[in-house]
């Protein structure tokens, strides 16, 4: 055979193959694959990232703990064992979390797989809480590869969650200065390292970005309110309006202290700006200013501990 005829498709017995076979004179294939695509985007790239570890540790933020939780998380994470961390205990309604929460805590002592913590990350005794319970949920495959005869080797976790719930705050706070590093990921950004932190544990040093899509306007309204999104995808004013509707709801009291009579404004901002006197040129009322303030306010926690799920 000659000119194009030459090259030619094979076919397997599930379907088309990745390859294109080149006939020499001898009528002998010579087998050429298309080189191996590496991830493009963060939900590839987290995809890739999970087939390498045997642990997920997945940060919710304690002020979103419904919202925060990745709609397609069951899909990415699969069987995996994981730890679902509430990080932000500093800035959230502890009772609230843990009421919100407690299903999830309720179904922890069935699962063999799945554990769930509300971490201080200033404690000590969170961190002993945090290995035990990563042991716990990889006792199984431990016990698996023991069975077969593997050598025993410490279990490897990431950290994975949406933008700004806390995760690097987490491998911070957990790998601290004293850490050995015991060499690059495959497959992951190079450089990427792995850190041991118990004889039985290893963590990556660098989180899997869940990237925040396929939310509904509601659940988007209230990661924009805590800063948990870009802030081109949202408009500051509104959300601020958006914000105050919901802790009229839930903590009338807090914006009660913030403001005298916000809690019962039918146009918070308007009645913000009004009774703390932000005007700008023309004395005209500065809704802008207020709403900047307010939201900067909030997430600081100047109006305390809250939990708006």
């Amino acid at each position: 055979m000659g000119g194009k005829d030459n090259k030619r498709q094979v076919h397997g017995a599930g379907g088309r193959a990745n390859a294109y076979a080149k006939f020499t004179a001898a009528g002998s294939p010579v087998i050429k694959r298309a080189p191996k695509k590496e991830p493009s985007t963060a939900f590839q790239r987290l995809t890739e990232l999970i087939k390498w570890v045997d642990l997920v540790i997945e940060v919710l933020d304690g002020r979103l703990p419904i919202s925060t939780k990745h709609p397609s998380s069951q899909q990415i994470f699969g069987n995996k064992p994981r730890l679902t961390i509430y990080s932000k205990l500093d800035l959230s309604d502890a009772d609230r979390l843990k009421f919100l929460t407690k299903d999830n805590f309720e179904c922890d002592d069935v699962d063999n797989y799945h554990r769930s913590l509300i971490l201080s990350l200033k404690s000590r005794e969170s961190k002993s809480k945090f290995i035990e319970s990563a042991l716990a949920v990889t006792a199984v495959k431990r016990q698996a590869l023991e069975r077969k005869g593997i050598l025993p080797r410490p279990m490897r976790a990431c950290v994975v969650g949406i933008p700004n719930v806390g995760k690097s705050s987490l491998i911070n706070w957990f790998i601290g200065q004293k850490r050995t590093r015991t060499g690059d990921m495959p497959g992951v950004t190079k450089g990427t390292q792995w850190i041991r932190v118990d004889p039985q544990l290893e963590m990556l040093d660098t989180p899997g970005i869940l990237p925040p899509t396929a939310l509904g306007a509601e659940t988007h309204n209230r990661l924009a309110f805590l800063n948990l999104v870009p802030p081109s995808t949202y408009n500051g004013e509104e959300i601020v309006q958006f914000g105050i509707a919901t802790m009229q709801r839930l903590y009338p009291e807090r914006l009660e202290e913030y403001c005298k009579g916000l809690a019962e404004a039918q146009q918070g901002l308007t009645h913000i700006a009004e009774v703390r006197r932000y005007l700008s040129s023309g004395a005209r009322l500065d809704e802008l200013r207020a709403a900047n303030i307010f939201l900067r306010d909030v997430r600081d926690g100047k109006l305390g501990r809250l939990t708006l799920d």
